[in-house]
C-alpha cells in the first residue's frame, strides 16, 4: 500500500540523493520527533534501489519497537522486497535485500555479514553513534565497505548532552527542518505548556553519564508530596486527556500509576520488564488506559497521535531526552488542536536542568502560562526597539505579560515593532468585571488599533464573539490579538469569518464595519475598477480596503468618502 509523503519528506530524500550522486557518502538528517523518519527512510530506500549495481541495505536501530515499525512501513510500501529482521531470536537469511537489525544483536553477530554486500547503512537515532557499541558496529561495516557505500544517520538532536556531536561520524547535515516549521505547516500541533514549580533540591542529585543519576533522582521525585503535586496539576489542566507520564525511575512510575488508580483514573505502568507490552500499548491506543506511566521505554520509537498530554516528572539535563519526551505528544490527530505539557521543574532553577526555556531560546525562568513557548519565542524575536534599558528588561522578562507591559511603558517612537513584529497595542490589563457594552467597547479599541476589519462584536455569557471581514482569522496576527483581547477584558474570545460571498458590492460591504455604509457604488467594467463612496473610513482603512478588494475580486477599488478622524 503506497502512502503519500509530505513535501519536506520528499525534499529530505532529494537532498540525500543529490549529495550521494555528487560523491558524498557520509551525512545525516536532522528531523524533530514526529517528522516521519521512517517514512523518509522508506522513500529513500525506494529511490536508492533504482541505482545500477545497488547492493543490500542495512538499517540499524536500538529498540524492538523501532525495528518492527521500520519493517512494517517498508513492507507496506515495498511489498515485493525481501525484508528481514536481525534481533533476539530472529535471524536473517543470506538472500535478504534489506536487513533491519538491532545494534545489540549486531555486536555479537556482525561476523555473519559481509560488509561488502551492503551499499547503504542507515542509522536511526544516530546521536547514539558515539557509544562504544554503535562505534564497534559502524566501524565493522563501514571500514570494510565498498567505496561508494552510503552511511546515513537520522536524529532529532545531533548534539548530545555530553557536548559531543554525531557530525563527527556523519560529517554533514544533508537536510533539516525545525519543530516550529512543522507546526506552521500543520504537521505538528502546538503546546499548551504549564509548569509545576517545586522544591526539588536537584543540587543534591548525583550525576551519571551526563544526566541525573536514576536512583538519586528517584529519591527526590518519588515522594508522596511530589507525586501529589503532579496528580493535582494533571487534574486541573489535563483531566480526561490521554496522557503519557515520563518518570524518574521504575519505582516512581509504579507508585505514580497507583496514585492515579486510587483516584479512579485508569492507569498502568510500562517498563523494560513488562511482559505484555504490546497488549498494554494497544489498550492505551484505544484509550482503555487513560494514563500510562513509564521510565526510559516510551522516549523513542513509540507513535500514537492520540496522545493529548505529556506529564514530565523526570528532570533531565539532556536536550535529547527532553525534546523526545515532548515530541511524543505533538503529532496531529482528528479534533486535536494542541498537546498539554505539564512540566515539574526545580523552583530554584537548577543550572543544569534542561527545560522548555532552553529548548525555545527563552530566559531560564520563563513562564508560558499555558501558551506555546515556541510561538512566544518567535513573537519576542520580532520585537524591534531602540530603548536600550527596555531591550535589556525584555531579555530578562519571565512572561509574555511582562514583555507587553515593558512595550507599553516606553515612548511609542522607541518601538518600531512589538510582539510578532506587529504594532504595539495599548490597554489596561483586566482588573474588573465589565458590563456587556464596556467589554465590547474595550475589544473594539484593541481591534481598531490592530486594523482588524470588524463586522460585529457580541457577548455570549463570558465569551466575546468577534466577526471579522477577513479570511485570515486563524493566522499568527489574530492569535496574538486574541491574547490581547483576553488580557484586556478577562473574557474568552472566538473569531468568526464575517465575509459575505457574491458580487463586488456584496464583498466590499462584507469588509465594512457596522458604522460604515456604502452611499454610492459604480462599477466601470471596461476599466476593471470600482468607485465607491463610503462613510466613516479612516486613512489607514482606505489602503486596506483597496488591497484586499483587488486581491479577492481581481479589480481596482477607488474609495471616496467621509474620512473618520479616529
Amino acid at each position: 500500500m503506497k502512502f503519500f509523503p509530505r513535501p519536506y519528506q520528499k525534499k529530505a530524500v532529494d537532498a540525500v540523493i543529490s549529495r550521494y550522486k555528487n560523491g558524498l557518502t557520509k551525512m545525516l538528517l536532522h528531523l524533530p520527533t514526529g517528522a516521519g523518519k521512517t517514512v523518509i527512510a522508506t522513500l529513500l530506500v525506494e529511490k536508492l534501489l533504482t541505482f545500477s549495481g545497488m547492493g543490500k541495505i542495512l538499517v540499524i536501530a536500538h529498540r524492538e519497537e523501532i525495528l518492527d515499525q521500520t519493517y512494517g512501513k517498508l513492507k507496506e510500501h515495498l511489498p515485493g522486497l525481501n525484508i528481514q529482521i536481525e534481533q533476539g531470536t530472529r535471524f536473517t537469511s543470506r538472500d535478504a535485500q534489506i536487513t533491519i537489525a538491532s545494534v545489540q544483536s549486531l555486536i555479537r553477530r556482525k561476523k555473519r555479514f559481509d560488509p561488502k554486500e551492503f551499499s547503504v547503512i542507515i542509522c536511526d537515532e544516530c546521536h547514539r553513534a558515539l557509544a562504544p557499541s554503535w562505534t564497534d558496529v559502524i566501524t565493522y561495516f563501514y571500514e570494510n565497505k565498498k567505496p561508494d557505500t552510503l552511511l546515513l544517520g537520522m536524529t532529532a538532536t545531533p548534539r548530545r548532552s555530553d557536548g559531543r556531536s554525531a557530525l563527527t561520524v556523519f560529517n554533514e547535515i544533508a537536510y533539516e527542518i525545525s519543530l516550529v516549521e512543522l507546526q506552521k505547516l500543520g504537521y505538528l500541533v502546538p503546546m499548551q505548556y504549564y509548569t509545576v514549580r517545586a522544591e526539588l533540591n536537584l543540587d543534591k542529585v548525583k550525576m551519571s553519564g551526563g544526566d541525573f543519576q536514576v536512583g538519586s533522582l528517584t529519591k527526590i521525585m518519588n515522594t508522596t508530596e511530589k507525586r501529589a503535586l503532579a496528580l493535582k496539576a494533571w487534574m486541573e489542566k489535563a483531566r480526561g486527556k490521554k496522557t503519557i507520564a515520563f518518570c524518574a525511575g521504575v519505582a516512581h512510575a509504579r507508585r505514580l500509576a497507583a496514585d492515579f488508580e486510587r483516584h479512579g483514573i485508569k492507569a498502568e505502568v510500562i517498563d523494560a520488564k513488562t511482559t505484555k507490552r504490546n497488549e498494554t500499548l494497544n489498550k492505551f491506543r484505544k484509550k482503555e488506559i487513560e494514563v500510562l506511566t513509564n521510565y526510559g521505554v516510551l522516549t523513542e520509537g513509540f507513535d500514537d497521535p492520540g496522545i493529548e498530554c505529556i506529564l514530565l516528572v523526570r528532570p533531565t539535563t539532556s536536550p535529547l531526552v527532553y525534546t523526545q519526551c515532548i515530541g511524543r505528544g505533538l503529532r496531529p490527530n482528528k479534533e486535536k488542536t494542541a498537546c498539554t505539557v505539564i512540566d515539574m521543574i526545580d523552583r530554584s532553577t537548577h543550572q543544569l536542568q534542561y527545560g522548555v526555556a532552553d529548548m525555545c531560546g527563552l530566559p531560564k525562568k520563563w513562564r508560558p502560562n499555558g501558551r506555546d513557548p515556541y510561538r512566544e519565542s518567535e513573537a519576542i524575536a520580532k520585537i524591534k526597539i531602540s530603548d536600550v534599558d527596555a531591550f535589556l528588561k525584555i531579555k530578562q522578562a519571565r512572561s509574555l505579560e511582562e514583555v507587553q507591559a515593558i512595550l507599553m511603558s516606553v515612548p511609542p517612537e522607541s518601538v518600531t515593532a512589538g510582539l510578532d513584529g506587529e504594532p504595539v497595542l495599548y490597554y489596561e490589563p483586566f482588573v474588573k468585571k465589565y458590563a456587556s457594552a464596556e467589554a465590547k467597547e474595550e475589544a473594539r479599541k484593541i481591534l481598531q488599533q490592530a486594523h482588524a476589519p470588524i463586522k460585529r462584536i457580541t457577548l455570549d455569557n463570558d465569551t466575546l464573539k468577534i466577526s471579522l471581514a477577513s479570511p485570515e482569522i486563524n493566522n499568527e496576527k489574530y492569535f496574538y490579538v486574541k491574547w490581547h483581547l483576553q488580557r484586556a477584558t478577562g473574557l474568552s474570545v472566538t473569531y468568526q469569518d464575517g465575509r459575505k460571498k457574491g458580487n463586488p458590492r456584496a464583498f466590499l460591504n462584507s469588509m465594512l464595519n457596522e458604522n460604515q455604509k456604502i452611499k454610492s457604488f459604480v462599477f466601470k467594467e471596461e476599466d476593471k475598477v470600482v468607485i465607491a463612496w463610503i462613510t466613516n473610513v479612516s486613512l489607514d482603512e482606505l489602503s486596506y480596503l483597496s488591497e484586499k478588494f483587488e486581491e479577492k475580486m481581481g479589480m481596482g477599488l477607488k474609495v471616496k468618502g467621509q474620512a473618520s478622524l479616529f
